[in-house]
C-alpha cells in the first residue's frame, strides 16, 4: 500500500513518465493557443488579475500609505488615484483607475504641460515598479481592460481615428502593449496603428507572453521611452500639428469624448441604482 502512494512521485523520476508529463503539458498548451483569442485570453485575464490582486496587495497597501505621505508633505495632486477612460472594445468607454502620479500644471499659455515634466519624485516610482497601474487590474477583472491589447486611448482621440485603423477596437486595450517589443523614441502614430493591426489580426498566446516578459525586460532595464511621441501627446493634438485638422476639429474630437464620458458615467450609475433597487426589492 505505502509502494502504491509512493508511485505518482516514483513516476516522474523515470524517463518515460517525464516524457508523458511534458508531453500533457504540451498538448494542454496547444489546446489553450488553439482557442486562446475565443477563450482562454479572457479566462487568463481573469486568473491572473485576480491572483495578481491578491498577492501585491500587501505592496499596494505599502505604496499607498508611502504615496499619501509625500502627497501631504509636497501637495503634488488633489488626489491619490485618478479615474480614467479611454475607448475599449467595440468602441464602448470603458472606465479604469491607476495612482495620480503627475502634477496639473499649465504653461503660460494655459496648455497642460507634457507629463514627463509634470511627473513627480514619487509617480516616477510608481510608474517604474508598475505599481500605478495596480488598481487598474480590476478592470482586467471586470473585462474593460485585457492584460495584453493594443494601448488604451483617450476618448477623444479615439473619435479622431479614421476608418483605417479602426480595427484596433475589436480587442480589448491591455496594460501592455506589443509596443513593448516593436516600439521605441521614433515611435509615430501611423507606426502605432500598423503595429495594432498586426496585433489584432494575430492574436496568440505565445505573443502575448513575449510582449508581457518584453515588458517586465523593460522596467527592469529603465527603458521609458518605448512609445515615442504617442506618450508626449494625444493624437488629436498629432493632428493638430501635423496640419490635418483645424482647432475647431479639435474642439468638436475632445466635446465628443467628453460627451461620451458623461454618458458612460451617467450609464454605470444607472445600472448602480437598478442593482440597489432590486436588492432592496428582494430583501
Amino acid at each position: 500500500m505505502l509502494y502504491n502512494l509512493a508511485a505518482p512521485a516514483d513516476f516522474l523520476s523515470t524517463w518515460w513518465g517525464l516524457t508523458i508529463f511534458i508531453l500533457d503539458i504540451a498538448v494542454l498548451l496547444l489546446i489553450i493557443a488553439i482557442n486562446y483569442k475565443w477563450f482562454f485570453k479572457r479566462a487568463l485575464d481573469i486568473l491572473f488579475s485576480a491572483v495578481f490582486l491578491i498577492v501585491f496587495f500587501p505592496f499596494f497597501l505599502i505604496f499607498l500609505a508611502a504615496d499619501a505621505i509625500y502627497n501631504k508633505s509636497q501637495n503634488a495632486y488633489p488626489a491619490l488615484f485618478v479615474r480614467e477612460y479611454c475607448c475599449g472594445k467595440k468602441g464602448k468607454p470603458v472606465g479604469y483607475t491607476v495612482f495620480a502620479t503627475a502634477r496639473i500644471q499649465h504653461d503660460e499659455n494655459g496648455k497642460l504641460l507634457p507629463e514627463s515634466e509634470r511627473t513627480t519624485g514619487m509617480g516616477r516610482v510608481l510608474r517604474a515598479c508598475g505599481m500605478k497601474y495596480y488598481p487598474a487590474l480590476l478592470s482586467v477583472f471586470a473585462g474593460g481592460l485585457s492584460f495584453v491589447g493594443p494601448r488604451p486611448m483617450a476618448l477623444a482621440d479615439a473619435a479622431a481615428v479614421g476608418e483605417d485603423a479602426q480595427n484596433r477596437f475589436a480587442v480589448r486595450p491591455g496594460l501592455v502593449s506589443s509596443l513593448e517589443m516593436y516600439g521605441g523614441e521614433s515611435l509615430t502614430y501611423p507606426d502605432m496603428f500598423e503595429e495594432d493591426t498586426e496585433y489584432v489580426s494575430r492574436v496568440g498566446l505565445f505573443r502575448d507572453v513575449a510582449y508581457f516578459m518584453s515588458c517586465i525586460a523593460n522596467r527592469i532595464r529603465g527603458e521609458k521611452k518605448r512609445y515615442g511621441e504617442c506618450a508626449e501627446q494625444g493624437y488629436v493634438d498629432w493632428l493638430l500639428k501635423e496640419g490635418e485638422i483645424t482647432p475647431d476639429d479639435v474642439e468638436g474630437y475632445r466635446r465628443e469624448g467628453e460627451e461620451r464620458r458623461k454618458a458612460s458615467r451617467a450609464d454605470a450609475a444607472k445600472r448602480m441604482e437598478e442593482e440597489r433597487r432590486d436588492f432592496n426589492m428582494y430583501r
